[in-house]
């Protein structure tokens, strides 16, 4: 087995967030996750938050399940302690966007409001094949039913805003009709010591989610991606060292979009794994070698999740109008499933090196940078301060960053957002052809 020799940096405002972890503290212990032998031997951690309802009275719905009641953080590195330290804030993260206060909000129909807001009408919506289900739980936007609103920043426009309270919270449940028109969701959800660097992230996920979900949904041929290491930076290249140590296979591919900002999209393939033949991953970075460091990280912290459901729920099939967070990605992982990604894994396509993808300008501000890229796309980037106490008592920031116009990733196979234009335009803009809602992938999404 190879074992890293590269001392990873840990700033000190990161360590501070060992401050959250007590018997009676956010996070109540941490704990190292086993990896299987055979695989890339990253640390992998796992915080445990418990179930936020006891402490936040406005979870009375709290359901503490497998899928949407997880709220526990993990993290991945190759060292035990960055990888503690990413999980604590990723539990910080979870909680954050769990805890809303009902006095804040503004309650009213758009027709009635007198200020400045985001209409949920601009968010990516189900087609009306979708919301005819017997099992859908969504439906159709009304302007003249009431809906919460919280504040946000448009930083696109540098202007307050109202946003729909839903989009920003999770585990929300629903007080009108009109507010069904979107599922609560992480994506865009940061914390971190800088304000703006906990922006860049949230928006990066953001645009990353996007792309997986256009890939998906549209089977892209994407460009495969091919990485020198002598051309890495040190940090990058042991990365690359530790993740590609095994007999494990990873395919890179191009997945940025008409936004501009690189993506990385991976699949990592197992001949002699029984159960996790093939999982899928992907990256959003400014520095598409930190997108590349990012991904063999994100590939071994999910390989440990889907074992662990795999060992619960062995068997189960996902069902298509219910939540299921990993359910698509184990369903697709077994060795017969391999045929759905022949959209990636066969035919001819072009091939380059990741300096070949876009990156960012001499100089420039990286969160000024994709802000301005989403704009000349049509895109607004809007942000709401989810800060907590918890947060601000270990000197963090956390926020939630919403793009509108961007593509989520479901987990409702059912809800796919099938209705929305973007889905059919980008893959134009991007030079692939776009396929109509009834030529859409029907496989379930394999990321988790």
């Amino acid at each position: 087995m190879y074992l890293s020799r590269h001392q990873e940096h840990i700033p000190d405002e990161l360590r501070r967030l060992e401050d959250l972890v007590s018997p009676y503290g956010l996070v109540s212990r941490t704990a190292p996750l086993p990896v299987r032998e055979g695989e890339p031997p990253f640390a992998v951690q796992l915080a445990y938050l418990g179930v936020p309802s006891r402490s936040l009275d406005n979870l009375h719905r709290w359901a503490h399940d497998e899928d949407t009641g997880n709220a526990d953080g993990a993290g991945t590195g190759l060292t035990p302690e960055r990888a503690k330290l990413v999980a604590i804030a990723e539990a910080l993260e979870r909680y954050s966007t769990c805890a809303w206060n009902d006095a804040e909000m503004v309650v009213a129909a758009e027709n009635d409001l007198d200020e400045e807001f985001v209409s949920p009408s601009r968010w990516p919506r189900c087609s009306p094949t979708e919301l005819a289900r017997d099992d859908s739980k969504l439906a159709e936007y009304d302007p003249s039913v009431p809906i919460r609103w919280v504040r946000a920043w448009s930083l696109t426009r540098q202007v307050p805003v109202l946003v729909p309270a839903i989009s920003v919270y999770l585990h929300m449940p629903y007080e009108s009709t009109s507010e069904r028109f979107t599922r609560g969701i992480t994506t865009g959800a940061a914390v971190h010591s800088d304000v703006r660097a906990a922006v860049l992230n949230g928006l990066l996920e953001v645009v990353e989610r996007d792309a997986i979900a256009l890939v998906w949904l549209q089977r892209l041929r994407l460009p495969e991606l091919v990485v020198d290491p002598e051309r890495l930076d040190a940090a990058t290249r042991e990365l690359h060292r530790v993740g590609t140590s095994t007999d494990l296979r990873v395919r890179l591919f191009d997945a940025t979009t008409d936004f501009g900002v690189p993506v990385i999209y991976a699949m990592q393939l197992a001949d002699s794994d029984d159960t996790l033949a093939q999982v899928v991953a992907a990256t959003c970075d400014i520095e598409p070698e930190r997108a590349l460091g990012k991904i063999y990280r994100e590939l071994a912290s999910l390989r440990v999740a889907l074992r662990g459901y795999v060992a619960a729920y062995a068997g189960r099939e996902p069902d298509p109008g219910k939540v299921s967070v990993v359910g698509g990605a184990v369903h697709n992982a077994a060795p017969d499933r391999r045929g759905v990604f022949d959209f990636l894994l066969e035919g001819e396509r072009p091939s380059y090196g990741i300096e070949g993808m876009p990156g960012l300008p001499a100089g420039a501000d990286p969160l000024d940078t994709v802000v301005a890229r989403l704009a000349e796309q049509g895109a607004e980037v809007l942000v709401a301060d989810i800060t907590t106490d918890e947060a601000r008592q270990v000197g963090m920031r956390a926020v939630k960053v919403l793009v509108p116009e961007a593509l989520p990733v479901s987990f409702v196979h059912g809800e796919r957002y099938l209705g929305t234009p973007r889905l059919y335009e980008a893959p134009r803009a991007m030079g692939h052809p776009s396929h109509p809602e009834d030529a859409i992938n029907p496989e379930h999404q394999p990321f988790a």
